[in-house]
């Protein structure tokens, strides 16, 4: 049957469609369907002059009985003008008919989709037993990174790193609060990479904030930003270098492009495309000592697990507004 309406959720719709345990799950399942080639998908970049991008971003997971489209904004600008820097939406069509049925805002669940994907990565790349945690950036990644992290392993501590002070405090008052966990605040980069067993960089920043000396045998990182975020030699030193996509981080990650460019990193200085590694085409971590570095900008397995769930709870729970549509 076509719908003859649109669904409109809101950020606050959609938070109460999904918990963090059911986007890892979820996010394991897309995960593990695109390894096998069970996604459809793909996305661009769009240059709005030399103000920002906004990228539409596509994707299906075989048997799924809807299809989705998201947005994601960029716009440096927008800080001066007190406005958001990132902004996200989603659409969702019927499979069998092509038909929108649903418009939902997408910056929450962009977040938790990216947190609930990282935690689902460590737990194949990271080492078995991880319990200490080492997160840059103390926005809304920061938070759902901690958050799936902590469904997949028994961590002992998180240590928080923002450029603004007083944000990563408020930050570990409220997750330490929420997780019944140990959220510290170290003085120094240094100091907080030292020790961790996983590293995530979820930040706008655009200078090196982890250094290759100051990781432990078998530390695992994960790139997650758009700027520069570890330090050049980190690329070239770590045993494995693993990305979601070559394809699409090679042009759009500082790192890459930087030794790109000096002849000192190319596609053969990789060792797998992450879905290469899920589908078993490729060894992840082999010992306990590794250094893993993984880079993403993000693909839609997990995108096209979630979004539908998060849709079909909404309707569960009356949620949203419902928008009449004239096709």
């Amino acid at each position: 049957m076509r719908s003859k309406e649109i669904l409109y959720l809101t950020e606050d719709d959609v938070k109460q469609c999904i918990t963090i345990p059911e986007a890892v799950a979820l996010s394991r399942k897309g995960i593990q369907a695109d390894a096998v080639g069970q996604v459809a998908g793909n996305k661009f970049y769009m240059h709005v002059g030399d103000a920002g991008f906004i990228k539409p971003f596509s994707g299906y997971l075989a048997g799924e009985g809807l299809a989705f489209v998201k947005t994601f904004s960029f716009f440096e600008g927008n800080t001066a003008r007190g406005l958001p820097t990132t902004s996200s939406m989603v659409l969702l069509f019927e499979a069998a008919t092509g038909l929108p049925v649903c418009l939902m805002e997408g910056s929450w669940i962009t977040a938790t989709k990216t947190g609930a994907s990282t935690a689902v990565t460590a737990e194949y790349l990271a080492r078995a037993g991880s319990r200490v945690v080492c997160i840059f950036g103390a926005g809304q990644q920061g938070r759902t990174h901690l958050e799936g992290l902590a469904q997949v392993f028994d961590l002992a501590e998180a240590r928080i790193v923002d450029a603004i002070p007083e944000v990563a405090a408020r930050y570990a008052e409220e997750m330490s609060a929420r997780l019944g966990l140990p959220v510290v605040t170290p003085d120094t980069r240094e100091a907080a990479v030292r020790g961790a067993d996983i590293v995530v960089t979820v930040t706008t920043g655009n200078e090196p904030m982890v250094h290759t000396a100051w990781l432990k045998p078998g530390a695992f990182v994960a790139k997650m930003g758009s700027y520069q975020e570890v330090e050049l030699s980190l690329l070239t030193a770590a045993d494995k270098v693993i990305v979601d996509s070559w394809r699409y981080v090679r042009p759009r990650v500082p790192e890459l492009i930087t030794l790109g460019e000096r002849g000192e990193f190319s596609e053969k200085d990789v060792h797998a495309d992450w879905t290469e590694v899920v589908g078993g085409r490729a060894p992840g971590r082999e010992s306990d000592d590794e250094i893993i570095l993984y880079i993403a900008l993000g693909i839609w397995g997990e995108y096209a697990a979630i979004l539908p769930h998060v849709y079909r709870r909404a309707r569960e729970l009356g949620l949203g507004i419902r928008l009449p549509a004239s096709f």
